[in-house]
């Protein structure tokens, strides 16, 4: 069969997408890009918050249409969505075939052989499908880097969190099924690997007396992986022995990706994050010092429950004195089964989108201050495209996360996808760079630089 997959959401969610892709391919349908004229389509939701629901929603009815319209054959909807929404789902989306919930998408093979013969289709267990190294996987990402789950699941229970509910409990795989699914990466040319999982602090804390994380990052380094990135990190859990690893282990890049939600103690509290203010001031503090020169990612939440004008402007001037680097920046979904659906105190969402904006235009003024510092600076950046011009990261900027570097006139220096050039800032566009190289640093970077 001729089968196509579209993957929203998360890079944990990507990650099932590829094992999926890998399991197609194994059994012999070819993969296709194009939705029409494929035999199958397989989309593979989110259903974190009310928005992601509506994308995936959306998504899913262009499939039927198309379904309706003769040109596209079975559709199933897997991940999250029907993870969370169970055998409602085809009450959801009449004219769906199947559904594979995050739990079970490691079936697919079985699924799209039972579609010729049943006329419905139900795959859904208990929490979410840990995969080890040996499930087969097609990167979705640039050949040069890949995203590596190392747990599924998650223990916190954030107030306004669904992810416990859809992706159950942690399970931290074994050190050495990690390991050799980053030896296999490495030997297929991947230069940066990306550690996630919903709590990548939390790694190895259902397995052992504490996190393996730091420990595991020193057993990638071993390998000599030239980039690990470290993402999804929780505030309340971030060990010095973290820190510790970052600032030592060759190849870490200076970078943490970690989400504080918000600084006001109440808001914390109520959000049920196990840190208060001084914390997180005190942890951006500690990272700062511990990892010279470290980029630092984050996400907040507006308008949660009871948020008011002084606690909201607390967090304002905390972003605005440029602790964080890059952040995303979420308002509040009221979302059904959480503790924080029925809180009282819902703060209008003309109130939240507004100081939403507030939050995101000082993070675009602290964004072109930090890309004027850097104009004349050299620093090593990694190729992810080659086209009139060269796009590529510092060892501060996550894929599709951070921002890129244009590199102007590449054909002198004959740039290519997956390698390491040491390049000039000239320019600063938003988020964005603009360098011209300056010599190249082949398949590993040393020493290791931000921007």
């Amino acid at each position: 069969m001729k089968v196509a997959l579209i993957t929203l959401g998360c890079p944990k969610n990507l990650v099932d997408a590829e094992v999926m892709l890998g399991l197609i391919d194994e059994a012999g349908h070819a993969l296709v890009g194009d939705v029409r004229g494929a035999d199958v389509v397989i989309v593979n939701t989110c259903s974190f918050i009310s928005a992601a629901i509506a994308e995936s929603r959306a998504i899913v009815e262009e499939c039927l249409a198309a379904k309706r319209e003769g040109v596209v054959g079975s559709v199933i909807v897997a991940g999250c969505l029907p993870q969370r929404f169970l055998e409602e789902t085809f009450e959801i989306f009449p004219g769906v075939d199947a559904v594979v919930g995050c739990s079970s998408f490691h079936e697919i093979e079985d699924v799209l052989a039972t579609l010729a013969s049943s006329a419905r289709v139900y795959r859904v267990g208990d929490g979410a499908a840990l995969v080890d190294h040996t499930a087969p996987r097609i990167l979705a990402t640039p050949p040069h880097l890949a995203y590596v789950k190392i747990a599924e699941g998650c223990d916190n229970h954030c107030h306004y969190c669904t992810i416990p509910s859809i992706r159950g409990a942690l399970r931290s795989r074994t050190p050495s099924s990690v390991i050799e699914e980053v030896r296999g990466l490495l030997d297929a040319g991947v230069k940066e690997i990306n550690l996630i999982a919903q709590d990548t602090t939390a790694y190895g804390t259902d397995i052992a007396s504490g996190s393996l994380l730091p420990e595991l990052i020193g057993d990638l380094s071993e390998l000599g992986v030239p980039w690990i990135r470290v993402l999804y990190t929780h505030p309340a859990h971030v060990t010095e022995e973290l820190l510790g690893a970052m600032a030592s282990e060759r190849g870490v890049v200076p970078y943490l990706d970690v989400p504080i939600q918000h600084v006001s103690d109440r808001v914390l509290a109520g959000m049920g994050r196990g840190i208060d203010g001084a914390g997180v001031r005190s942890l951006i503090g500690r990272l700062r010092n511990a990892v010279p020169g470290v980029t630092v990612r984050s996400s907040v939440m507006i308008g949660f429950p009871g948020e008011d004008e002084e606690e909201f402007e607390e967090l304002l001037a905390f972003v605005e004195e440029g602790n964080i680097d890059y952040l995303g920046v979420f308002e509040f979904s009221a979302e059904a089964g959480t503790p924080a659906f029925h809180l009282e105190g819902q703060v209008p969402g003309e109130v939240a989108a507004a100081r939403a904006r507030l939050i995101v235009d000082a993070m675009e003024e602290i964004a072109e201050a930090r890309g004027r510092r850097a104009l004349g600076s050299e620093v090593i950046v990694l190729i992810d495209d080659v086209d009139e011009h060269a796009t590529a990261r510092t060892a501060g900027q996550a894929w599709e996360m951070d921002g890129t570097v244009l590199i102007e006139r590449p054909s002198a220096f004959s740039l290519r996808p997956g390698t390491f050039v040491r390049v000039a800032i000239e320019k600063v566009s938003g988020f964005d760079l603009v360098a011209k190289p300056v010599a190249l640093e082949g398949e590993r970077p040393e020493p290791l630089e931000t921007a």
